[in-house]
């Protein structure tokens, strides 16, 4: 499930032609749309990702461009943000190390080419047959944020953050189509409490999808088949144990039952492999796993002013050296729901049920979505506003001294749980998003993020030590944060 959307400044009735021809026509990333959460962190704190730009680097709506060759606009720009960020750590009041505080400074690079536009992951190409041969887009994207603190370990979180987009199509609208995504992320992120700047969640992230899609009958059917591949890699040597490859497939089957709706059939496999040593017991290491998802719906559009996107089906999950832990087995649904009272407005709905693998724990479920409106005002100011609530469900979290080995002289270790009774975990996750931007001229954009987010729940971890070694104090899940940026851009 998406969690928020991210596109920007669109005028409604381009917003309704875009939106519907990507959705009908187009073939949608199996990987970002089946992905593992990146919101799923190893440790206590979840929901990073619910309300953040992608890889943490604010950045603007595009100018016009720099015309290259026939076709062709390159998109370049550069940005400084300063801000504020009120829980550097994801830190309850109630942890042993309290909230630390800091200013954030953050400088940003991007650099975008292409002959087509990419919204929400997919890649405009022509729905009917089109003078090109080849459609693509890439982008860059780089940042580095820095902490401005008088905390050594808060300053010492400063990192780069990187993001590469790259979406690809040979013979688009064509009888046969070839296609590459491939998504790469650096991300930089402190622990969930204080500690020494090498411990940390930085990591390396990649999704791609090679995608084969054939268009028999004129284009009223089209069928795609994908070979998926993902990899996650944290960079902290005691996280080694969360690194991970997985390797999938999907396929999916659309008809064309009017010139912008069609009936969707789609299925998903992912193989999930854990990279590090160890499967026995008190190792720490996680599981390895299927996971199958099957689901039908509709895409497409509902009079003039709305579009709908609606999927539901079933989804399995595998868990193959877990003798204690459940296996998941749940009913899925995606809804993306658009409203459009006027030219200059998008009022959206967006949710469901869905499941994914877990660092923590054998997996999670989630329900809930977001509610949210886009704006453009007359004075071209651009304005998104978005809240959002997600139940979320760990089941099979890790037994301690069965799963995860016990204390050593100088080691803490995990001694028991609260509020997780059955080492099931539930958190209701909520995040509110507000941006705002002012183009003044061609080139210069002045804009306003905004971010909450946080976890409601009762869980914590309690450790034990072996005397006369100091027991830490519990780790609460529960935090709040707020990320506030003001950002000065230079965009073409």
């Amino acid at each position: 499930m998406r969690a928020l959307r991210t596109s920007g400044h669109r005028p409604a009735g381009w917003l309704i032609v875009s939106s519907v021809l990507a959705a009908v026509f187009s073939v949608a990333t199996p990987a970002s749309a089946e992905a593992p959460s990146l919101e799923d962190r190893p440790g206590v704190k979840v929901g990073r990702k619910a309300v953040r730009e992608r890889g943490d680097i604010p950045r603007v709506e595009d100018g016009e461009g720099i015309t290259v060759g026939r076709r062709s606009t390159f998109h370049p720009g550069a940005a400084l943000a300063l801000g504020f960020d009120s829980n550097v750590f994801f830190a309850n009041p109630n942890d042993g190390g309290g909230i630390q505080r800091a200013g954030v400074l953050l400088p940003t690079a991007w650099l975008g080419l292409g002959n087509r536009e990419v919204r929400d992951g997919v890649l405009q190409t022509s729905a009917s047959k089109d003078p090109s041969k080849f459609d693509y887009n890439l982008r860059a994207a780089f940042g580095f944020r820095q902490f401005l603190s008088g905390n050594d370990n808060v300053r010492g979180q400063s990192r780069p953050q990187t993001v590469v987009d790259a979406h690809v199509e040979a013979l688009p609208g064509r009888r046969f189509s070839v296609a590459l995504d491939n998504t790469f992320l650096y991300l930089s992120e402190p622990r969930n409490y204080e500690a020494n700047p090498e411990f940390n969640y930085n990591r390396l992230e990649d999704y791609l999808a090679l995608s084969f899609i054939i268009r028999p009958g004129g284009g009223r059917l089209s069928l795609s088949a994908s070979y998926l591949l993902e990899a996650l890699r944290y960079t902290s040597f005691d996280l080694i144990t969360f690194d991970r490859i997985v390797n999938g497939a999907a396929t999916e089957l659309k008809w064309r039952i009017a010139p912008k709706s069609a009936l969707v059939a789609n299925y998903t496999f992912h193989y999930t492999y854990y990279t590090a040593c160890c499967s026995d017991p008190g190792s720490g290491r996680n599981e390895d796993n299927y996971a199958h998802r099957a689901k039908f719906g509709y895409r497409g559009v509902l009079g003039q002013r709305w579009v709908l996107q609606v999927m539901a089906g079933y989804g399995k999950g595998i868990y193959f050296l877990d003798n204690n832990g459940p296996e998941p087995s749940v009913f899925l649904l995606d809804l993306n729901l658009g409203f459009y009272p006027t030219p200059r407005t998008e009022v959206y709905v967006e949710g469901g049920r869905s499941f994914q693998d877990s660092l923590f724990g054998n997996y999670f479920k989630d329900l809930g979505g977001w509610l949210g409106a886009v704006h453009t005002f007359r004075w071209r100011m651009f304005m998104d506003l978005s809240a959002g609530v997600i139940q979320r469900r760990y089941a099979g979290i890790p037994i301690p001294f069965q799963d995860l080995s016990g204390p050593a002289p100088g080691q803490a270790a995990i001694g028991s749980y609260r509020d997780a009774a059955g080492f099931v975990r539930e958190d209701i996750l909520y995040g509110v998003r507000f941006r705002l931007e002012q183009p003044f001229g061609r080139y210069y954009v002045l804009a306003l993020r905004y971010n909450l987010l946080g976890d409601a729940t009762g869980f914590a971890i309690n450790y034990v030590t072996v005397p006369p070694d100091r027991t830490p104090p519990p780790d609460f899940g529960a935090y709040t944060k707020h990320v506030v940026m003001l950002v000065n851009a230079v965009r073409f």
